[in-house]
């Protein structure tokens, strides 16, 4: 970029270039939901798009899965390093990636990278990375017992799909051979690849229009200006040391060993600080994740406390640090397994919000429901091939400083998949979906609900399934009360029920047996005795809460004997006596 254009350059262009390209990331993220062969793709959502710098850096993301925020420029650097520089890409090439140590959550989900040139010369990429829903290892779909990375599925590092245009049919081969669902996996690459090379063609497209030296000069614009966006907002956060800490479950090896997750916030003049010193050093099992998702994490946290309606660019980020432990699971080395991690990643979101409640209270919110508590229900077809339900529900969000939480919601874009899809594709019935009552902290706003999901399984099976926060449930904020915990359960015909650990991995399932998913509520917000009694009355009549025993230690409400009408005297002694206690 030169320094005339720059100093020229017109705004009102800038603006069209910068709607030109998030334009395009919204083509790619169609044409690869359209596509793709997978319900995890197609109906859930779970991938990201975007268009990127020649340094690889993000320009436009497609609104799509939360987490992934300007994370995919991990892989396009991985790349770059391994085989030898940014100067070694040529036109034509398209990479892949799925390296769990430095540019992805765990190995499903693979990363295809294609560079684009402009006179010879390298003028960026065009990505997307997506989940592939069987990826070989040990367990189907998945394995939540993991203690190595060999046992979770073949890592793609840096394959080169295409060279200079030449299909490399040996890593199609290789693909193909290693997973349960070669059809399926097999048509998602394609997709993927194909989304790529739609986003390649739309940029140069753009840049034929206003030439190179424009485009440099409006991509910098744009990098600048998130960078000035978040400078701003950042002033929004009080100067300050900010801490908080939360658990996880276990490891999903060494049951009943919770695992520490901490955080210390430093606001300063122009910078935020994210220590990460104090978690959990790097464990047996499969919930460690490598410093750069870790990094996305912290920067989705960021960007929903500062900017939250501004679409995302790596400028947003410039002023964020990042500090990890050399042992830690935020910091996952080779070859340590991976696959759940995103578990501590969704306590970490919750942790650093906390930290910052004290200051920035009328922006943060109580703990959500764990965000993804992904389940696979794994059949055999007469001819010995794989059928893989793939489930992840949503539940309750925390409250908020000015309203109750959402009840039954997913993150980001993510959606939950059709039942009709899944009874049409897979031999389950659907015998139970609702909320699940009593479910919400308590709280001055109420933590949103979860959700009951129950599928009733028509023939032989086998369960996956990771519902994390059962030891330690979503908190509140501000006084407000804790969620009831995550459950999955196993109910046999007779009505007898065993519930089963937060991880699990090809749980036998019976024909006739159904598989209970009990999602956890949200956090409340601030003292439950200052909720207005209209508010609790119409808990009561929802059927969002109906607990005696909640309503009268948390709310300070009594009902009237045989009714769920409100006892206004009773209540208002009720209520002093709490306020007695919690100043005693």
């Amino acid at each position: 970029m030169t320094s005339s254009a720059a100093n020229t350059l017109n705004p009102v262009t800038v603006e069209i270039v910068r709607n030109a390209l998030l334009a395009c990331a919204e083509e790619m993220k169609i044409d690869l939901r359209r596509t793709s062969y997978n319900p995890i793709i197609n109906e859930m959502n779970d991938f990201s798009v975007g268009i990127f710098s020649a340094a690889g850096e993000t320009v436009a993301q497609a609104p799509g899965l939360p987490h992934f925020v300007c994370d995919i420029p991990s892989a396009i650097n991985s790349i770059a390093q391994d085989i030898g520089g940014f100067d070694r890409f040529e036109p034509g090439d398209v990479f892949l990636t799925n390296d769990p140590y430095v540019n992805t959550f765990h190995v499903h989900d693979v990363n295809s990278v294609t560079p684009f040139f402009v006179d010879g010369e390298l003028a960026g990429f065009a990505c997307s990375r997506a989940h592939w829903h069987d990826i070989g290892g040990a367990s189907a779909a998945g394995n939540m017992s993991a203690t190595e990375v060999f046992q979770e599925g073949i890592i793609l590092r840096s394959a080169q799909l295409y060279s200079r245009g030449q299909r490399n049919a040996s890593v199609f081969r290789i693909i193909e051979a290693n997973t349960r669902l070669p059809e399926t996996v097999m048509g998602d690459l394609r997709a993927q690849v194909g989304a790529c090379q739609v986003g390649v063609e739309r940029v140069l497209a753009l840049i034929e229009r206003y030439g190179i030296e424009v485009y440099d000069a409006c991509v910098a614009r744009i990098l600048a200006d998130g960078e000035r966006q978040a400078l701003d907002a950042l002033e929004q956060i009080p100067d300050g040391v900010y801490s908080a800490e939360s658990f996880l479950d276990d490891d999903g090896v060494h049951r009943s060993v919770p695992l520490r997750v901490a955080a210390t916030v430093t606001k300063s003049p122009g910078r935020l600080s994210i220590d990460l010193t104090g978690s959990s050093p790097a464990v047996a099992g499969s919930l460690n994740c490598n410093v750069n998702t870790t990094r996305s994490i912290c920067r989705l946290v960021f960007k929903m406390l500062t900017t939250p309606t501004e679409p995302a660019n790596e400028g947003h980020f410039r002023m964020v640090d990042i500090v990890v432990s050399e042992d830690s699971i935020f910091n996952a080395k080779r070859p340590s397994a991976t696959l759940p991690g995103f578990f501590a990643l969704h306590t970490l979101e919750d942790v650093v919000r906390r930290a910052l409640a004290s200051g920035m209270p009328d922006r943060v919110n109580a703990d959500d429901y764990g965000r993804c508590c992904p389940a696979h229900i794994k059949f055999r077809d007469r001819s010995g091939g794989y059928r893989i339900l793939a489930d992840t529900e949503g539940g309750g969000w925390g409250a908020k400083p000015y309203e109750d939480g959402e009840s039954g919601l997913l993150f980001g874009e993510i959606r939950v998949i059709p039942i009709e899809i899944m009874e049409m594709r897979y031999p389950v019935l659907l015998r139970q979906y609702r909320l699940r009552e009593d479910s919400g902290g308590a709280g001055l706003h109420r933590g949103g609900l979860g959700v009951v999901k129950q599928y009733e399984c028509l023939q032989d099976g086998q369960l996956n399934a990771g519902f994390e926060r059962q030891v330690f449930p979503p908190s509140g904020v501000f006084g407000g009360g804790s969620a009831l915990a995550n459950r999955v359960a196993i109910i046999s015909p007779d009505g007898s029920r065993r519930e089963l650990p937060s991880k699990t991995t090809d749980h036998p399932v019976a024909k006739g047996e159904v598989i209970s998913f009990e999602l956890a509520g949200g956090g409340g917000y601030g003292d439950p005795v200052q909720r207005d009694l209209e508010s609790v009355a119409a808990d009561l009549r929802g059927g969002y809460v109906t607990s005696r025993e909640q309503l009268a230690d948390e709310y300070g409400v009594i009902l009237h004997d045989g009714g769920n009408e409100i006892d206004v005297a009773a209540t208002a002694a009720r209520r002093s006596q709490l306020r007695e206690a919690a100043s005693a």
